[in-house]
């Protein structure tokens, strides 16, 4: 299928061939590799914290006691990569990627239905990136079910805050500027009714946890839209018609 001439409205189409039957499906899959891949690196980090520790222990127990202050100052650094730089470091990356991932998801999936609308709704909706404006167009334009007080919405919303996040992680290293007091009571907000996410003086403090509990998040948000896209494809099909796969010569729909 050419997806500029025939995934278009008002034409019949074979979904099962189109980027919108199955983006949320393949997002699910790669969420998981996700997960997969943040599981590794946080045991990797922790294997590695622990074999600091027992090297240290090891040269404690085989040296006298005048020794030990030495021992253990002349492996600080290691303690300090193992147990603050790298896991702060790898949680950080892991949420930046997280929403880029799930922001870019979600615009492709608005395009890929606006598409399919009578009209183009691009430069109202989709021009500028905006994950608010995103759900606004699946709302008002596709008549996806993501209501106030919904599970869908919730995760939306949590979401919004995670953008938040995201903006002071890449631009603040974390630390939330004085002057947005929004964002501030936003991402407090969030880190209250969150586990493993805080805040120490306006610096945002991600503990071992968050981004599996997000990943998780995430999965269960693409389980809701996966519905309510598969929704959307049968509106559509009522209205335009259903297509049919074409059968070799000779063959007959007719069951037997």
């Amino acid at each position: 299928m050419e997806p500029d001439s025939e995934f278009c409205y008002p034409n019949i189409i074979d979904f099962f061939g189109t980027t919108l039957f199955h983006i949320c499906h393949f997002t699910k899959s790669d969420l998981f590799d996700y997960s997969a891949y943040n599981q590794y690196a946080e045991n990797n980090i922790k294997h590695s914290d622990k074999m600091v520790s027992d090297e240290v222990s090891q040269h404690l127990q085989n040296n006298d006691e005048s020794h030990h202050e030495n021992i253990i100052s002349s492996y600080s650094r290691e303690f300090q990569e193992f147990g603050d730089i790298y896991p702060a470091m790898h949680r950080k990356s892991m949420v930046i990627a997280l929403y880029n991932f799930f922001e870019h998801q979600i615009k492709t999936m608005c395009e890929e239905i606006n598409k399919l609308l009578p009209q183009d709704m691009s430069d109202k909706y989709l021009k500028e990136i905006c994950i608010k404006r995103y759900r606004k167009f699946l709302r008002h334009e596709a008549g996806l079910d993501i209501n106030q007080g919904s599970n869908l919405w919730e995760l939306w919303e949590d979401m919004l805050k995670v953008e938040q996040i995201r903006h002071v992680l890449v631009h603040s290293e974390g630390e939330i500027e004085n002057h947005r007091a929004d964002r501030l009571s936003h991402i407090d907000g969030y880190s209250k009714k969150k586990k493993n996410i805080r805040l120490i003086r306006n610096r945002i403090i991600i503990d071992d946890g968050f981004v599996a509990a997000l990943i998780t998040d995430l999965i269960t948000l693409f389980e809701h839209l996966d519905r309510q896209v598969s929704a959307f494809i049968r509106r559509y099909e009522i209205e335009h018609g259903f297509y049919e796969v074409p059968l070799p010569p000779g063959a007959s729909r007719t069951p037997f």
